[in-house]
């Protein structure tokens, strides 16, 4: 983590300067440096700047990175096994519901591979990319998947490979989301379908927690998107919007903002260690899964998936 910090603007060329919002230091994994959000004032992007380099920031993802899972198959309990391909569900069916039969799938930022493993028993031709070295590795060697460790810019798939795209939670971690949208467009064939799940500023957990909310994670986190920043990405990258829903955002997302409070604001030692462990006590999940699907049939989940549509004609 030796890189100097860059400076970063707004992606859609507008020249006024950014709005400072605050600023926010890496609270979620504690790694070092001082960062801060601001807001283009033309068009309300969220952006994240001073921010690491693209070079430098794997060093912000240790291997140990929650989405770095291993294989579902590996869980030594029956209920583990069940209840991960139980959550993974909903991102299964939300592309199964727009086709009548499988075709070819591309997971960008695909982690070890265990959605791509589950879209494959479904019988889609898979694929993915996987920039940290470690978890593309793993997805290769364990899972056997045609997983290409790099960035989406570099990947050699040919033009209109894809029936579907896949970004879960991804975009946002991108240096230039747009660049990676006109990616997606050219690698979609002509009415295929991109979804991707994106931190919802709308969110009743980002009105609770503030600079806390897991959706600011600096420095992992580089863009968020409003309602009108969002409809220019997609615009920008000639892809028709067509639906979204929320279904991502559960206990787990909620934790990861209460733990990042508690790393800010509450000092080291047995208080935080004690609500720290009380926090993530496993009856708590399902306990509280009620409340979590509430919001999101109110669409103030913290995750909102989008989907949308590439051309029929090119």
């Amino acid at each position: 983590m030796n890189g100097a910090l860059q400076r970063a603007s707004c992606l859609f060329d507008h020249d006024a300067r950014p709005t400072l919002l605050f600023r926010r230091q890496d609270w979620w994994l504690g790694c070092p440096g001082d960062f801060a959000w601001h807001r283009c004032p033309e068009c309300g992007l969220r952006l994240l700047s001073p921010r690491p380099a693209l070079a430098d920031i794997a060093d912000y993802y240790p291997a140990d990175y929650a989405a770095y899972r291993t294989a579902i198959d590996e869980e030594r309990w029956f209920f583990m096994r069940w209840k991960r391909r139980r959550n993974l569900l909903p991102s299964v069916e939300a592309i199964s519901r727009f086709f009548t039969q499988p075709g070819r799938l591309l997971d960008v930022g695909c982690a070890t591979g265990n959605y791509l493993a589950e879209m494959r028993k479904r019988g889609w031709q898979v694929s993915g990319v996987e920039i940290q070295p470690e978890a593309a590795a793993y997805a290769r060697s364990q899972l056997q998947l045609d997983v290409f460790n790099g960035d989406l810019l570099d990947a050699p798939f040919p033009d209109g490979s894809f029936e579907a795209i896949t970004l879960w939670d991804v975009l946002e971690h991108t240096h230039d989301p747009l660049a990676i949208m006109k990616a997606v467009r050219r690698l979609l064939r002509p009415g295929g379908i991109v979804a991707f799940s994106i931190p919802d500023l709308q969110s009743a957990d980002a009105a609770r927690f503030g600079r806390y909310w897991i959706g600011y994670d600096a420095p992992r986190h580089l863009y968020l998107f409003e309602d009108e920043t969002l409809a220019l990405l997609l615009q920008r990258s000639q892809l028709r919007y067509l639906d979204r829903a929320h279904f991502l955002g559960t206990y787990h997302t909620w934790v990861a903002s209460w733990q990042t409070w508690l790393n800010a604001r509450v000092a080291p030692g047995p208080a935080r260690r004690l609500m720290t462990r009380l926090s993530h006590l496993p009856i708590l999940a399902p306990l509280t899964a009620p409340y979590f699907d509430w919001l999101n049939r109110r669409g103030k989940g913290s995750v909102v998936t989008v989907y949308a549509m590439a051309p029929l004609e090119l």
